[in-house]
């Protein structure tokens, strides 16, 4: 990689670290027109895909993202990443598929787990959305949040005693989740 370039990266990077978001997709956006084949354009599309997701550009965020995941198929954070700005345009079919995809490539990826089970409940696929929190909460038990998607689904499948378990660890770990409290007999 020449100089110039690795000096353009590290400037685009630094001003990401710093919250100077506009900036450093603007840093990474020239480093792709200049086209030069040092360059990791996977990696420079990712960055910038999970930038305009930050500044809430949704369409701009998937369309990198989706080419990263083009140009590197066998990334597994950019198709879970790719993932995630699918579930907020509430593309949620395309969610699973790029989380399954995800998973596929990295099994220990556990947030898409959690933004698998997202998108299936809202497709209501609760049975397998159960069980993609069930998975996340092996590896991860005190994943606070996904215990509580995971109550509000046995509630939903009228499994009131695991439903009513799951609010308990929840508000043992949150005392203050009003949510789970909600849900949780005196």
């Amino acid at each position: 990689m020449s100089e110039i370039l690795s000096q353009d990266m590290m400037n685009a990077y630094r001003k990401e670290l710093v919250g100077k978001l506009d900036e450093a997709a603007a840093l990474f956006e020239k480093l792709l027109e200049q086209g030069n084949d040092d360059v990791d354009s996977a990696t420079v599309r990712k960055h910038l895909g999970n930038l305009h997701f930050r500044l809430g550009h949704l369409r701009r965020a998937k369309e990198h993202l989706s080419r990263a995941c083009e140009l590197d198929r066998r990334n597994a954070t950019m198709w879970h990443d790719l993932g995630v700005v699918e579930y907020h345009m509430a593309n949620f079919d395309r969610t699973v598929d790029c989380c399954r995809r995800a998973l596929e490539l990295d099994p220990n990826l556990q947030p898409a787990y959690f933004w698998l089970g997202n998108a299936l409940y809202h497709r209501g696929d609760h049975e397998d959305a159960t069980q993609a929190f069930r998975d996340l909460l092996e590896h991860y038990p005190n994943f606070t949040i996904a215990r509580f998607h995971l109550g509000v689904l046995y509630a939903r499948q009228g499994e009131k005693d695991k439903a009513e378990e799951e609010f308990r660890r929840v508000l043992m770990k949150s005392p203050e989740a009003a949510a789970a409290r909600f849900y949780v007999s005196s």
